[in-house]
């Protein structure tokens, strides 16, 4: 009679928690990735979260999106975050 295969234990079995919060981060951050300081903010810590969660063996496809996506807004929020530096620094405001 053929083994069948048994349940791997919630133990046994990785967690993608890590890149799950990482994707959701970095899909906030890429709505947001123009909004002075939030999108350089919410960006970075995608970016962060996505090369944590890659040491740990998680998900690869949503660290690698949720990261790049955290990249692009962390490089969008700090051009919308220089502009408003720039122009408040001006004295045009």
């Amino acid at each position: 009679m053929p083994e069948t295969p048994t349940r791997q234990s919630a133990a046994a079995r990785p967690s993608n928690r890590l890149a799950i919060a990482t994707l959701a981060v970095g899909i906030a951050a890429f709505l947001t990735g123009l909004v002075p300081w939030l999108g350089l903010i919410l960006g970075l810590t995608a970016f962060t979260l996505g090369i944590y969660a890659l040491t740990r063996g998680q998900s690869k496809v949503m660290a690698l999106v949720g990261g790049s996506l955290g990249s692009i807004a962390a490089v969008t929020g700090l051009i919308s975050t220089s502009a408003l530096m720039m122009w408040l620094l001006s004295g045009n405001a």
